[in-house]
């Protein structure tokens, strides 16, 4: 399952839009709230068990009964950042693109064999490489002195470093390469971020919602439109039953 969440401008303040979705359901839902308690009240992560699609965002780590999977699109546009920024960098940052992507192709070059997986001796070899890469950025960035904390001065803390990058790559390896090692696990969280989209550009076209009711009676629209556009269904015909009180009888698992 991917989740992300965007902001959404309602009665003059920042509320938050929430997607949870698969390639046959989307759920949306609207809080005041970006966080754990908002993700709570929703309902849906606390309950999850399978493997969870996200973006770096803290929140997320909470869930602990469901394994993790980071978005590799996300981390790409870090190095992207970190070689304009740094071009130093490049030593290691581009070789590391260029394996990601390398193991991308193998993995879906794998969903179309008989195995429906690497092998082991492929998935050892792209292991090494990838920890071969990792030291080598440890190496060009050493962990700054204990004393200091925060961001370097003059960069905003949101925005992404070196040693940041460097960090996740070493605490979070199971969860960057999880796609590697379950080839049913996508390669990104792009999924969730074309659910969102509809989201984004409603608010661009008709602006923000007067009250928190219309966000959520908006999401429960949305919600129902996108899970029967997947599931092969015509949005028009199913407005259509909506209104005639015989809504589309849509799968839920």
């Amino acid at each position: 399952m991917g989740v992300d969440e965007t902001g959404l401008r309602v009665a003059g303040h920042v509320g938050y839009i929430h997607v949870a979705r698969t390639d046959e359901l989307t759920h949306y839902a609207f809080d005041e709230r970006r966080g754990k308690p908002a993700m709570d009240e929703i309902g849906i992560l606390p309950q999850f068990t399978g493997t969870l699609v996200r973006d770096g965002f803290t929140s997320y780590a909470w869930y602990s009964q469901c394994r993790h999977s980071l978005c590799n699109v996300h981390l790409l546009r870090d190095f992207v950042f970190i070689e304009e920024t740094s071009p130093d960098q490049k030593v290691w940052t581009a070789p590391m693109v260029k394996l990601l992507l390398k193991i991308k192709d193998a993995v879906a070059e794998a969903r179309a064999g008989p195995d429906a997986r690497l092998s082991d001796q492929i998935e050892r070899k792209f292991l090494k490489s990838y920890e071969r890469l990792v030291k080598r950025g440890a190496k060009l960035n050493p962990q700054p002195d204990s004393t200091r904390r925060g961001p370097p001065l003059g960069r905003p803390p949101y925005l992404p470093t070196p040693r940041t990058i460097i960090r996740r790559l070493q605490r979070k390896r199971d969860e960057v390469l999880c796609f590697m090692r379950d080839i049913s696990v996508p390669f990104d969280n792009n999924g969730s971020e074309r659910d969102l989209r509809m989201v984004t550009l409603r608010q661009k076209i008709s602006g923000c919602f007067r009250t928190s009711d219309g966000a959520r009676s908006f999401c429960r629209v949305r919600s129902y439109l996108s899970t029967a556009r997947k599931q092969g269904y015509s949005l028009l015909t199913s407005l259509s039953r909506v209104f005639n009180g015989k809504p589309s009888i849509l799968k839920t698992r």
